[in-house]
């Protein structure tokens, strides 16, 4: 055959094309059949908490639109499947940011106790023992572990109940204070001991005095949020951790930067990079929204934060809008101060030097702040002046230099202020030309728009609204469940009910979208709790146990209920199923106690009464219940012994306790 000449094509008979397009036809069947195994826009919506599960009868459909995939943006590395590499794989390249970095406090935010870096005292000048109330603490350090004691001592300083745990984890770079975790079996405590560094002493956790949750105050994962690089949290759980349970423990490269992975291959293998590199966000280089979103990650401290539905809390990516990912309420502007300062995010919007800004060059947390690392004490006076005369070189302050303390811009500008930590204090972020009343926040709405009805009782807005231009239907959902978060949160106060009947019509509308929506589901029936309307409250949860059946906080809820409502088989296996998910909170168990007492199982009562004994020994009811129990059981000599215990827990009412044990014991 000539070489130059066309190939002549084969000759096809009838009956061989007829074989061939059955096989075409088939092929294309098969691929179709695989392409649709990997797409199938009628599967489940993914539910909050990364579960997929068969909608109830009726259900709405929902489809869940991931940032990471349909934001617009230049960047690579915020896909989903895009890996993090951890910061070592960064050092080898950045030596100076990364050495840098490991001093500043976002290099410190979490550490194991064994590889913290030594900072507290354990002697009694340190207030080791110390007293808060009626309960004394101790720190016991041997080594590399540390334990927290709890006690309560009799009048003799005999110790009658205590309660001991092990820390595994500290949390705080220590320039304000030091937390500490507790690992039980991959569930995560707080303990209520802190370390206040600037005082040098040991002290109640913030807060804590005023509402001690002792041991019990379960670490969920927007927790770890802002002190850990990641963590791996088990769905449905409260406060449950794959292991390793912290990730590469303190904040990390990436959590700035985003996933590495691309990043790392391309510099491995030499590949040049010509103008933007879009492999890794750089923070500097996005216009101002984003680059402030890398920073709110952490620094945003409004009143509520609810994950939009469909994410997870650590679905954020550097160089995507947070505002796609997590919902974030702060209160209404205000004309006044007020003791408790709000954060500093929110103090540097409501400034004049942020709210006269524009462009490039608007004022940003790195305008002042650099990310990698924190001017030495004896520099950081010029450190910050300088960023001020940034902005004010053509008319600085117009004191002379002789009275300025130290030519010193923050300590008059910024001074330190009030705080809800103990023992320490922040600085005013409002950037005041005098000291004065703060001004409102520029970002709220001045009135919701007409076609949205708003709550009986907004206390919160959307610090983002200024990026919604037009809220909808799931902003709404989202206020709903902030709502409810926050009236539970003001629930001792009696303050609450106006904000749940606000937010019941918004939660109602949720679900009549989607009625699979667990999360508007779960809050609905708390609603319907605090209202009274206790049936449908019970079938709100049932529903949402049929959609996530380890959801452990609404097993809690519904156990708690139908206790109450008398359903004591329906109960007893909602708080076992509780405390199958989660053993190691007491709550779960003294449930579960309360109904085998209701029932007449004394002996079942004082069993899961000890079991709430391990994890908190000084609790008052559980110790009266036991009491209770042992007396049904005619066990008198124990059931003395338990209640001189309980004495000794200041019980309210001690004096009406004492004589009804003393009918009791006739």
């Amino acid at each position: 055959m000539d070489a130059d000449a066309t190939p002549t094509p084969p000759t096809v008979t009838r009956s061989g094309w007829h074989c061939r397009r059955i096989v075409i036809v088939f092929g294309v069947i098969i691929i179709g059949l695989v392409i649709l195994g990997f797409w199938q826009p009628w599967r489940n919506p993914r539910l909050p908490d990364g579960k997929d599960s068969t909608p109830i009868e009726g259900a709405a459909q929902w489809t869940f639109d991931d940032p990471r995939l349909t934001f617009p943006t230049p960047y690579r590395n915020v896909r989903p499947e895009v890996k993090y590499v951890g910061d070592a794989a960064c050092a080898g390249c950045h030596v100076s940011h990364s050495d840098k970095y490991r001093q500043h406090p976002m290099g410190r935010s979490l550490a194991t106790v064994a590889n913290a870096t030594p900072l507290e005292r354990y002697d009694v000048l340190a207030h080791n023992p110390f007293k808060a109330g009626i309960y004394n603490y101790r720190i016991e350090h041997e080594k590399d572990r540390v334990r927290h004691l709890e006690t309560v001592n009799d009048r003799t300083g005999r110790a009658v109940a205590e309660t001991t745990a092990e820390v595994n984890y500290v949390v705080g770079s220590g320039r304000n204070g030091r937390a500490y975790l507790i690992d039980r079996d991959g569930y995560l405590f707080a303990s209520p001991i802190t370390w206040y560094p600037l005082k040098g002493i040991w002290d109640l956790s913030p807060g804590y005095e005023k509402n001690n949750p002792h041991f019990g105050r379960a670490i969920n994962p927007s927790c770890l949020f802002c002190h850990a690089n990641h963590a791996d949290h088990i769905s449905g759980t409260a406060n449950r951790y794959r292991t390793p349970n912290v990730h590469a423990e303190a904040i990390g490269c990436e959590r700035c930067h985003g996933p590495g992975e691309l990043h790392v291959q391309r510099r491995a293998g030499g590949m040049p990079v010509t103008g933007l590199d879009e492999t890794i966000v750089n923070p500097s280089k996005l216009e101002h929204s984003l680059r402030e979103a890398v920073c709110q990650q952490c620094h945003l401290q409004g009143h509520q934060r609810v994950l939009r539905r469909g994410c997870d809390t650590f679905d954020y990516r550097p160089g995507l809008p947070l505002h796609l990912f997590m919902s974030d309420f702060v209160g209404p502007p205000k004309e006044t101060d007020e003791a408790k300062f709000v954060g500093s995010v929110e103090q540097m919007y409501a400034s004049g030097c942020f709210q006269k800004g524009k462009g490039a060059g608007k004022l940003g947390c790195i305008s002042c702040h650099d990310p990698h690392s924190v001017p030495l004490p004896e520099q950081k006076v010029a450190f910050y002046r300088d960023r001020c005369m940034n902005c004010h070189k053509d008319r600085g302050c117009s004191l002379p230099l002789a009275v300025r303390p130290e030519n010193n811009c923050v300590a008059c500008h910024m001074p330190p202020t009030g705080s809800d930590l103990r023992h320490t204090t922040i600085t005013d972020h409002r950037v005041l030309r005098q000291p004065g009343p703060r001004k409102p926040h520029p970002l709220a709405p001045k009135a919701p728009p007409d076609e949205r009805p708003a709550p009986k009782e907004t206390t919160l807005v959307n610090f983002h609204a200024y990026l919604i231009p037009t809220p909808g239907s799931e902003d709404d959902r989202d206020l709903a469940i902030a709502l409810m978060r926050e009236a539970d949160r003001r629930k001792p106060t009696g303050t609450g009910r106006g904000l749940v009947e606000g937010a019941l019509s918004q939660l109602d509308a949720a679900i009549q979208r989607a009625d699979n929506d667990v999360g508007a589901l779960e809050a609905r029936g708390n609603a319907l709790w605090d209202l009274g309307r206790r049936d449908e409250a019970a079938a709100d949860y049932d529903r949402v146990l049929k959609l996530a059946p380890d959801r452990e906080g609404t097993l809690y809820r519904a156990a708690d209920l139908a206790q109450r409502r008398g359903q004591l088989d329906t109960a007893r296996l909602y708080a076992e199923r509780a405390i199958q998910v989660n053993p190691w909170r007491w709550e779960y168990h003294l449930t579960l106690a309360k109904v085998y007492a209701q029932g007449n199982d004394w002996a079942s009562a004082a069993k899961e009464c000890r079991e709430v004994h391990k994890l908190y020994a000084t609790n008052p009811e559980s110790r009266h219940l036991l009491v209770v129990s042992l007396l049904r059981q005619k066990d008198k000599s124990e059931a003395k012994r338990e209640f001189d215990i309980l004495m000794e827990l200041n019980p309210p009412k001690p004096e009406e306790l004492r004589r009804w044990f003393e009918l009791q014991m006739r």
